[in-house]
């Protein structure tokens, strides 16, 4: 999976430090998806995505489905606090909206070697599925009686809702208010997450700093190195420093192909990463031959990258550096172990 925050990321503001944390396993290519339903049968085997200590630590190892439950609850508590402060408010199931990956996902997620061998990077699996899935649209059910509302109710309605916007002046960064500051969204998080010690900003902090120095560690730069000097011997074409810049060539290509630009990450106005990606549905047609040697060339690099990782122990690497992460993290912030 394509780094969404790498080496070197300048981290500009609390609010991306937030967003840097919850990338963080994205960020160093371990187990960015989470879990899976048999998650717990994964084993040790560091290729795994679903064997994550920083995923664990985190709470980012609930399956799909564990997560839609949990989000449909926070649903159901933002309807029961709307309706105490006046306004209508019907529950939004994010899940059902447009396309379901859930198949596409567990697939991905049980079996990343079969997966790679089908679908090398997932880049062109990603266009094709354009037609499998259509258009992604989303359709909430309180836009009718939102729109009905005049223009102070509206601003009442989605300060019931989110809490106040806060001021941020042009010299100063933006901080993320505190749940219980958030409307009955933030409510209704805290009534089914309850108070997580990662809202703490001295520990977002110091975790973006931990995190940044396992991403320059030593032992994985050693072994990008070597992954790269295997790659090389197995084709001299190529001139990758890690596996994101090999992922990254066929992501540039088919935007290329599609009339876009090249795959960057650019920043928002509030300091979070925002990794250019094409709507499905929205992206222009590409020719028949131009995409089977795109295909053809992504699963020829696909092999060559597995095999080079495996040679490197790439994985253990990445895993062993996750850890001593997880270690250092639980022992400056001992209540992070509780969650």
């Amino acid at each position: 999976m394509t780094s969404l925050a790498g080496p070197g990321s300048h981290v500009a503001s609390p609010r991306r430090r937030r967003a840097l944390a919850a990338l963080a396993i994205a960020s160093l290519g371990l187990a960015a998806c989470g879990g899976g339903d048999d998650a717990a049968g994964a084993g040790d085997d560091p290729n795994d995505p679903r064997n994550s200590p920083l995923a664990e630590l985190l709470g980012f190892d609930a399956s799909p489905a564990e997560q839609r439950a949990r989000e449909l609850e926070v649903q159901q508590q933002m309807v029961a606090c709307m309706r105490d402060e006046g306004w209508e408010y019907q529950a939004v199931d994010y899940g059902a909206q447009g396309a379901d990956f859930s198949a596409e996902f567990e697939e991905q997620i049980n079996d990343p070697e079969a997966y790679g061998a089908k679908y090398g990077y997932g880049v062109v699996r990603s266009y094709e599925m354009q037609d499998e899935f259509g258009s992604v649209t989303f359709d909430d059910p309180n836009q009718d009686y939102v729109e009905a509302l005049d223009g102070d109710e509206q601003q009442a309605y989605y300060q019931a809702l989110y809490g106040p916007s806060p001021e941020v002046g042009a010299d100063e960064e933006f901080v993320m208010p505190a749940l219980e500051d958030q409307g009955c969204s933030g409510k209704a998080q805290l009534a089914v997450n309850g108070e997580s010690p990662l809202n703490d900003p001295d520990m977002q902090e110091r975790m973006n700093e931990l995190f940044e120095d396992a991403q320059n560690d030593p032992s994985v730069q050693q072994a990008y190195d070597d992954w790269a000097a295997c790659m090389r011997d197995a084709d001299p074409s190529g001139d990758w420093t890690s596996p994101d810049d090999a992922a990254n060539e066929f992501w540039n290509r088919m935007n290329e192909l599609q009339g876009f630009g090249p795959f960057e990450e650019t920043v928002d106005s509030g300091g979070v990463v925002v990794a250019d990606t094409v709507p499905l549905g929205g992206a222009p047609a590409i020719d028949e031959a131009d995409l089977d040697e795109l295909r053809a060339d992504e699963l020829a690099t696909w092999k060559i990258d597995w095999a080079c990782q495996q040679e490197v122990d790439l994985a253990q690497v990445r895993r062993d550096v996750e850890q001593r992460l997880v270690d250092d993290l639980v022992d400056e912030f001992p209540e992070l172990g509780g969650q």
